[in-house]
């Protein structure tokens, strides 16, 4: 089977590793697929994606140059993104750790004014969950626990001595 037009041209334009050179990207599902049965009417709504994109530079900026969504495809999300991307540059796309997918999303809300409710909502519940992903992460791995302060504090403390 060949691959459709819009994959390979994404494809072509993708980057394996990140370099000094390279955008920076990111393309996340902000809006699940669903149907909303309704009196006389079933309202079926796609995927949609945001895609986000960092210029080159050091430091690399934490706001994207371009943020957009698209349906009902990552390729469709990708391929609107890369029109932001000069055309002789190469586009890593990083993992949710390698770029903000929460910042760019409350970009698109405040940027977008052509969002549906139901996008809204979807991308609202994006950044919420994001958020949450935030805070387990900081409370797993990051601590002011300090064993050496807290024996030196348990010395100066003590009401024994």
């Amino acid at each position: 089977m060949k691959p459709s037009a819009p994959r390979h041209a994404v494809a072509a334009r993708l980057a394996a590793h990140c370099t000094d050179a390279t955008w920076l990207g990111v393309c996340v599902r902000v809006v699940e697929a669903a149907s909303v049965d309704r009196p006389a009417l079933l309202t079926r709504t796609p995927d949609h994606f945001l895609a986000a994109a960092w210029a080159p530079g050091a430091p690399r900026s934490r706001w994207p140059d371009a943020v957009v969504i698209g349906s009902p495809t990552a390729d469709n999300a990708l391929a609107l993104l890369l029109r932001h991307v000069p055309a002789s540059s190469r586009l890593f796309l990083a993992d949710r750790d390698g770029a903000d997918a929460a910042l760019a999303a409350r970009i698109l809300l405040a940027a977008d004014r052509n969002l549906e409710p139901y996008q809204r909502e979807g991308i609202a519940a994006f950044v919420a969950a994001q958020e949450a992903r935030d805070a387990a992460r900081i409370a797993q791995g990051y601590s002011d626990r300090d064993e050496g302060f807290e024996r030196f504090r348990a010395r100066v403390l003590d009401p024994s001595g």
